[in-house]
């Protein structure tokens, strides 16, 4: 179990310190550094818990409320440093979507070493890219 133990730390490590996180951590604190966007996502989450609320009790909101929650996801989408974080979320849960499925495959029928194909982006170096 130890040597277990050891590659996840090992695995966590190599996470941690890869250029993915990076990138998404400095992406997120942009995101917020800038007003503009941090006080959009407040208003955003302020109608989420409305419709958190009415879908809860029951009700339905009037058209006019979804759609002003769309256009506010939109104006937040059109924000330089949301979008930058958004790239990088993808490319960070596009990792660990490799490494789980590198995982999944080992615990599966796959034989140690194998090459799960698409798990690493078909690179046979695992480097995802």
């Amino acid at each position: 179990m130890t040597i277990v133990l050891d590659k996840a730390q090992e695995l966590a490590d190599a996470i941690s310190s890869c250029e993915e996180l990076s990138q998404l951590k400095t992406a997120a604190q942009q995101v917020e550094g800038d007003e503009t966007a941090t006080n959009m996502i407040g208003r955003l989450q302020e109608k989420q818990e409305v419709i958190r609320r009415a879908a809860s009790t029951g009700l339905e909101l009037p058209e006019e409320q979804i759609g002003e929650l769309k256009e506010l996801q939109a104006q937040i989408g059109d924000i330089p440093a949301v979008r930058e974080f958004n790239l990088a979320q993808g490319k960070f849960n596009q990792l660990m979507e490799q490494v789980n499925n590198i995982i999944a495959h080992a615990l599966s029928d796959g034989e140690p070493g194998d090459d799960p194909g698409s798990a690493n982006g078909g690179h046979s170096c695992g480097c995802g890219g």
